[in-house]
C-alpha cells in the first residue's frame, strides 16, 4: 500500500470527522454519503476500515433512522 494514499485517507477521515463534529445533532446523518465514500475507498484499496470510522457510520445510521421516526404522527 502506498503510504501517501493511506495518509490521504486518514486526512479525509479527519476532515469528515471534524465537519460532522461541528454539525448540530439531528442533522449529522446528512454526512453519511461522505462516510460511505470514504469507507469504499478503504475497501477498494484492500485496507481495513478503522474502527472509529465504522463506529461513526453506525452512529449516524442510527441517527438517520431516529430522524425518520421523529416525523411520524403518534
Amino acid at each position: 500500500m502506498n503510504p501517501v494514499a493511506l495518509d490521504e485517507l486518514q486526512r479525509k477521515f479527519a476532515n469528515v470527522s471534524e465537519l460532522i463534529s461541528g454539525t448540530r445533532p439531528g442533522s449529522r446523518h446528512h454526512h453519511l454519503p461522505e462516510l460511505h465514500d470514504l469507507i469504499g475507498n478503504y475497501t477498494r484499496r484492500g485496507l481495513m476500515v478503522p474502527a472509529p470510522l465504522r463506529q461513526l457510520q453506525e452512529d449516524l445510521t442510527n441517527e438517520a433512522i431516529e430522524s425518520r421516526f421523529d416525523n411520524m404522527p403518534v
